[in-house]
């Protein structure tokens, strides 16, 4: 059964068997699954890259990663927005109306791409030395933030295509040109990390560019696919194929929905990587050692919630369809259902998470020292995975609901009420391990207020559409 087939099913009244449900929900989830798992793969090898050249380098670009991770939840914030409407026009058969917002997508993609790449421009000048980095990695810190931030529109356009993709149901395009953009950042790095070399008989050209050239591969790299996504989503056969009928100008109606969606979703990343930030400051006080081992441990443990991710790009698009079809009862099935597929999966890959600690820390950075922090670490955060992933796949059922504000507030309640108030006040004495073991007892009690969150079934009554 298709995406379009369940929606017309659902909107006729008919039941879907929980056999189609769990065949649904597997074919949605392994694609964007097997994504999240060649792009951390591909980020291991570009931070493998980078960390060939020392830890300053890691250091350099681990101290402004927590500032590109809340531009990056803005612009994944936008993409809910305009995604969440689609999925729900589509699952109520009002298939001329998800084209119109493609086209109010499409306008807003170039004018707010814009502006958050002159922020990041000006941001960039003094960012480093506000986190307090060392004098030895501001340079290097402040040019990866300002060329990353300059490619932002693409990483835009990136987000918001691949997410209207998939809650219009068309799960491996986006998955398959994805997992593209990571070979192509490997690509670009090759040759724009390191000076021209001789590798066995061949002499390979390199730019020599180091951190900044880490930046600008990764920002080609995405440009490449954000254009590319653009035109085979306006020309590939479907009901979001462009046909004439949608008007090029802004709508009031879809834009106000697109702010009542976003603006809650904007806050939780704003809320979760400001947290990062003071906490990425009270780290980099610890040295360029802990910066260096706290970037590595986090890179290192996004290979273990990264099904989590895959299976809420599922419970967002089955979900919205639902609430669009007018059944709230498939919705509440849809996310208990994706909700217990990511706790175990995630509980699956938090053992190899703690057994794996020091195999994974060695394959991002030859520094021994580095290496056995990180997995101390590690091995402490791998207990609270399995919740973590309990959240992640709520938030994705909830926001598919139309559900944006729930998430904002508790996340809100548990990163700045539970684990920034903690360190600041109690565990930073500690050093990098009490920083880790204060954040795994947050994610715990994170996914357990979700859980309850998803278990009252409030949310089934909110919608995306005015």
């Amino acid at each position: 059964m298709t995406m379009q087939q369940m929606s017309a099913a659902m909107r006729s009244g008919a039941s879907i068997s929980r056999k189609d449900q769990i065949r649904l929900v597997i074919s949605l989830s392994l694609p964007a699954i097997l994504e999240q798992l060649v792009a951390t793969l591909m980020s291991y090898i570009d931070t493998t890259m980078v960390g060939s050249l020392g830890y300053e380098a890691t250091a350099a670009i681990g101290v402004v990663a927590s500032t590109i991770w809340l531009f990056n939840g803005i612009v994944n914030a936008a993409a809910v927005g305009f995604s969440v409407q689609v999925a729900q026009y589509l699952g109520a058969g009002r298939d001329r109306d998800s084209r119109g917002v493609l086209c109010q997508a499409i306008l807003f993609n170039g004018l707010f791409g814009l502006l958050l790449a002159v922020i990041a421009a000006i941001l960039g000048q003094f960012l480093p030395a506000m986190l307090g980095a060392d004098p030895s990695v501001r340079a290097d810190a402040g040019a990866y933030f300002c060329i990353v931030g300059a490619f932002l529109p693409f990483t835009l356009a990136s987000a918001l295509y691949s997410s209207i993709l998939r809650c219009s149901g068309s799960v491996r395009l986006p998955s398959f040109l994805n997992v593209g953009m990571c070979a192509l950042d490997v690509f670009f790095n090759f040759f724009l990390i390191y000076p021209t070399r001789q590798i066995g008989r061949f002499t390979v050209w390199g730019a020599g560019l180091g951190v900044r050239g880490a930046a600008l591969g990764t920002g080609l790299a995405m440009a490449c696919i954000g254009l590319l996504m653009l035109f085979l989503l306006v020309r590939r056969k479907g009901p979001l194929q462009l046909r004439g009928d949608a008007a090029w100008r802004f709508n009031g109606v879809c834009l106000r929905n697109a702010y009542r969606l976003a603006t809650p979703a904007a806050l939780e990343r704003i809320t979760l990587s400001l947290a990062q930030i003071v906490l990425t400051s009270v780290v980099t006080s610890m040295g360029a050692v802990a910066v260096a081992a706290n970037y590595v441990a986090v890179q290192a443990e996004s290979i273990c919630y990264l099904p989590a991710f895959g299976v809420a790009a599922a419970a967002t698009a089955l979900v919205g369809q639902s609430i669009g079809a007018g059944r709230p009862d498939m919705a509440r099935q849809f996310a208990n259902l994706t909700t217990i597929l990511g706790f175990c999966l995630v509980t699956v890959t938090g053992s190899v998470l703690f057994f794996g600690a020091p195999l994974l820390a060695g394959t991002l950075t030859p520094e021994p020292e580095v290496i056995a922090l990180s997995s101390k670490v590690l091995r402490v955060v791998a207990f609270s995975e399995p919740l973590f992933a309990v959240s992640i796949v709520v938030i994705g059922a909830l926001r598919g609901a139309g559900d944006s504000r729930g998430p904002f507030l508790l996340n809100l309640c548990s990163m700045w009420g539970v684990r920034v108030v903690t360190i600041l006040l109690f565990t930073r004495s500690y050093g990098l391990m009490g920083v880790w073991g204060t954040m795994t007892a947050e994610l715990v009690f994170r996914g357990i207020i979700f859980l309850i969150r998803l278990l009252r079934g409030k949310w089934v009554n909110a919608t995306a559409l005015s």
